[in-house]
Order: C-alpha cells, then structure tokens, then sequence
C-alpha cells in the first residue's frame, strides 16, 4: 500500500495544472476590468502580479498569458522591480506546465538582474525558483544550495513568509530523498512561522506535507489528523482543488488501515470537487483509487471497472503512469480470471506506457543535464563578467587611492615648501632687521662721533686762538715760535686723528662706499673721498668747515671741483641726493 501511496505523492503536483476554463474566465474578466480603469503602467503590472499570486489563480489555464502581459507591461516601462517579479511569476507558470528549459532561463534572468540592481527580495524569489526546478529534476545539489541562499537572503531582509517558504522546501529536497525526519525537522520549523504570520494556504501546504511525511513513517494517525487540519483551511478558503486533493489524501489513509467503505465515500467526494472543476488528471487519478480499493476489498470485477476508466482518461489525456497503473492492475486481474488474450493486451500496453514513463525520464534526465549545462556555463560566464567587474573596479579603485596618496604627497611638500619659503622670509627679515638695527646704532654712534669730534675742533679751535693771542703779546722772538709751534703741531695732531677716527666709523657703517666711488671714479683723491662721505652724511658745508678747520670758501671750492669730477650736469642735480645713492 505504501508504494500506491507513493505514487499519488508524486504526482500530486500535477493535479494543480487544469482549473476549468469556465472559473478562470470569469476571474480573468474581473481583472480585465479592473486593468482598463487603471492608467499608471506600473499598478497595472502590479495589479496582474498580485491576482496571480492568490491561490485560487495559480493554476489557471491562461496563467502563462497573464504573467507574459505583466512582463511585457514592466518591460514597456522601464518598471525595473515589475519586470523582475514577472519573470519569476512567467517562470513559475511554465515550470507548472513542465517547461523547465523556459522556466529556468527566466528565473536565470531574474537573478542576474536582481543581483545588478540590488534587489535582495526578488534575488532570494529566483533562487527558490531555480532551486525548484532542480529538485523538480533530481539535481538536489543544486537545488539545496539556491534553497539556502534563498534562506540567507530572506533571514537577512527578515522577511517571515520568505523564510517559511524556503524552509518547507529545504524539507520537500530531504522528503524527496527519503530523508523523512530531516524533512519533518523543516516542516515543522515552516508551519511554526507561517503560523505566525498566519498565512493560511502556507500553513495548509506544511499539514499536507508533514502529513505525507507521516504516511511514508506508516504514523496514519498523525498523518490524517494533518490531512483534516489541511482540509479544514481549504474549506474556509474556498480552495475546491485543495479540498478534493486532501479529501483525497485522508482516502488514501483510510485505504492503507483497511477502512474501505469510508475510503470509496472520500473518493467519491473528492470525484465530485473533479468532475465540477472539469479536472481530468484529478478525476482519472480518482478512478484509479476506486479500482484500488475495490480490488483490495476483494470486488475484482467492480475494480476492473474503474481501473478501465482510469485507462481512458488516461489514454486521451496521455496520463502515462495513469496508463501503467491502471494496465498493470488489470493484467494482474485477467490473469487471475485466466483470460489470456486480454491480459495480454493489458501487458502489451502497460509495456508501451512504461516505455513512455521511460522516455519521459530519460527526456527529464536530458534536461536536467541541459539545464546543469547551461546553469554552470552562465554562471561561469557570469563569474568571469563579475571577476572582470572587480578587476577594474579594483585597479580604479587603487589608481584613486594612489591619485590621492600622489596629491597628498604633492600638497604636503607644498605647504613645506611654503612654510619653509615663510620661514626663510622671516629669518631674512629679522636678519634684516638685525642688520638695520646695527646700522643704526653705528649711525648714531657715527653722528655722536660727529658731534664730539666737532665740539673738539671747537674747542681746539679756540686753544689755538688763545695761543695765537699769547703769541702776539709775547715779548721775545723765541717764546713767540714756541708758542706758534705748539699751536701749530696740536692742530695737525688733532686733525690727523680725529679724521683717522671717522673714516673707520664711516666705513663701518657704510661699508663699500668709497670702492663704489673709486671704481667709478677712480681719479678722486683722498680729500676728495673724504668730502664725499660728509655729504653722504647730509652734513652741511658750515659743519664740514668746523669739523676739518678749513673756511667755507674753501668747502664750497671743493664741492665745486668734485661735481665736475662726477660729471653732475648743472645744478639740478643734487650732490648729497647722488651720493646718498651709492
């Protein structure tokens, strides 16, 4: 029984792909309406996204179109998130439809995308789908990596029905794989979330899950108490594909204790949710549970019956495990009823739909590989484009930072340059001003020199005047030259040094003045260099005459002689201003 069950678990996916036309048209036409009273592009693209996210609109037969208008909407628009979104729906819609090629490459698109704009949310949505399909396809490496990214992703955003979403499917990889503790581990941790957030159709797809998990574990009790607690929320839902589907479900169970007649009432109910949705995969699997029970009941002839029909709808919808089942079944049954010639028709036919189911795996065999191809190779591709993208970003990077460590450089040695230019301005200026300060006390020093050695010329001046007027009332010729002669040699000793004095300090203080003078005018003499610098002093011709004891006729007589010398034109030009510009 367990190995029945098996096969209702994984096909239970497919039962979700034909919601009846009729349902669908008349929700589609709503949307419509509301789409031609919207103007704003992106609401119209987001009004499409959300009516596809509803349960109930899911699995509609026109779900491919409507995903396909929202993406070309976005497209339209530049609606960046918008396009993103409906990619991942388009994705979804033709994974549904067991278009894993186009699903992939869609969901491939999204990631890229997202990954370029920063869009974590819809990043972590495209990993799901990628890591979906991969289980869809056995590759469970894979798939659990994109499922824990996606994981990682949401847990950072802290986005709760995310985190729930990727832990109920981290457990359907490890249910698949038969891992059923592991998975029910996951299950649990996803119920307890969704729970929290109290998303109904989440909660309602972990009770079915943990409650497949239970089956398989053989724990019937815990999995149709499940199963009833699925139920219940379709109900209050709406949901008349879940109700059939768990209604279905508790069936199975019933069937596996040996609960017949209340299996046969739960499959015909669930019969009935078929038939009104026009669900031909739900209503030949609802066949085949019928011939199941009955045959198990021991009513081989009525099991024959349903296993017949489940044939037929299995025949012309192209229902390949449907086909073997319902085939192997009946071969089993005229085998035992010793009719030959129709179990050999039933072996013949279950041999061709097992050829199908064959091809049909190695086909989903081809295309997982494809698709690990093409996975591989865009993201190695896309590894090698981001690994370039670095490697420059890098080598800007770096070219900035030795830009700036460059100017860095350039500007500090500026501003020590500038300090250092600063500094040596200062030290010339207070070197400057040393040198000014000095010339200035050797100046006064020189006037004070000036001033004494004047007031000593007077005063010898007038010794001398004395003496000559002793001289005149001296009496004896001797005594007369005696006194001429002392006035005499204290006037030429006194002269000598006084003028020996004032050329050092004048030289001192106006240190290559006279060089200048006598290498343009080399033709001065001694006297001549010596009035040149009284008049270098700005002394006038009354303190010269009173400083060399000589008249100032004779002065001016000298000035006279000298401006020839300097070739000064005429009177305009002045001989202190001249000299004071050596």
């Amino acid at each position: 029984m367990k190995s029945r069950f098996t096969i209702f678990l994984a096909i239970l996916f497919t039962l979700c792909s034909g919601l009846n036309m009729g349902q669908g048209q008349i929700s589609t036409d709503s949307l419509d309406t509301a789409l031609r009273a919207l103007k704003d592009p992106d609401k119209k693209v987001d009004l499409i996204l959300g009516f596809l996210e509803k349960p109930e609109n899911q699995y509609l037969v026109n779900a491919v179109g409507l995903a396909n208008r929202a993406f070309v909407i976005a497209q339209q628009n530049n609606y960046a998130i918008g396009k993103i979104q409906a990619m991942i729906k388009l994705g979804n819609c033709y994974f549904r439809t067991s278009d894993y090629k186009k699903a992939m490459e869609l969901a491939q698109k999204a990631k890229e995308i997202s990954e370029d704009l920063g869009y974590e949310k819809e990043l972590a949505n495209s990993l799901i789908l990628i890591g979906i399909i991969y289980s869809e396809l056995g590759d469970f490496d894979n798939s659990s990596q994109c499922f824990f990214k996606g994981l990682n992703l949401f847990e950072k955003l802290g986005d709760k029905e995310g985190i729930a979403r990727s832990l109920g499917n981290i457990g359907l990889d490890f249910y698949d794989q038969q891992y059923y503790v592991k998975a029910l581990e996951y299950y649990n941790n996803s119920l307890v979330i969704a729970k929290a957030i109290d998303n109904q159709a989440l909660i309602k797809k972990q009770y079915n899950n943990i409650a497949a998990a239970y089956s398989d574990l053989q724990k019937y009790d815990t999995a149709i108490t499940c199963f009833r607690k699925a139920l219940a929320i379709s109900i209050k839902l709406g949901d008349k594909l879940g109700q059939g589907t768990n209604i279905m479900n508790i069936g199975y169970i019933q069937m596996n204790e040996g609960n017949y007649p209340d299996a046969l009432q739960s499959f015909q109910k669930s019969l009935d949710f078929a038939t009104e949705m026009n669900h031909r995969m739900h209503i030949a699997e609802c066949y085949l549970n019928f011939g199941f029970c009955n045959f198990m009941a021991g009513k081989k002839d009525e099991s024959a019956a349903y296993f017949k029909k489940a044939l037929k709808e299995g025949q012309e919808n192209n229902y390949f495990k449907i086909i073997s089942s319902a085939s192997k079944m009946l071969n089993q049954i005229y085998t035992e009823k010793k009719d030959t010639i129709a179990a050999y028709k039933y072996v013949t036919l279950e041999k061709l739909s097992g050829d199908s189911l064959f091809a049909f795996q190695k086909q989903r065999l081809s295309s997982k590989l494809e698709l690990q191809y093409l996975y591989e190779k865009k993201e190695l591709k896309r590894q090698l484009a981001q690994q370039a993208k670095n490697t420059v970003m890098l080598i800007v990077i770096f070219s900035l930072v030795a830009g700036l460590i460059i100017l860095g450089l350039v500007f500090s040695r500026h501003r020590l340059k500038s300090k250092f230019v600063v500094l040596e301005k200062e030290k010339i200026s207070l070197e400057k001003k040393k040198i000014e300060t000095e010339l200035d006390i050797k100046n006064r020093e020189l006037t004070v020199n000036l001033i004494s050695l004047i007031r000593k010329n007077e005063m010898l001046a007038d010794i001398s005047k004395k003496l000559m007027q002793l001289e005149t009332n001296a009496k004896g010729d001797e005594t007369k030259q005696a006194i001429h002669k002392i006035s005499q040699d204290l006037r030429n000793s006194t002269d000598d040094k006084m003028l020996n004095e004032f050329s050092l300090r004048f030289q001192e203080v106006h240190a290559g003045f006279y060089e200048k003078l006598l290498q343009a005018y080399p033709d001065l003499s001694q006297n001549e260099l010596k009035l040149c610098a009284f008049l270098r002093l700005n002394m006038s011709t009354k303190d010269i005459a009173e400083l060399t004891g000589q008249q100032l006729a004779s002065i001016d007589k000298a000035r006279y002689r000298l401006r020839k010398k300097l070739a000064l034109p005429g009177a305009d030009t002045n001989l202190v201003t001249f000299l004071s510009q050596v």
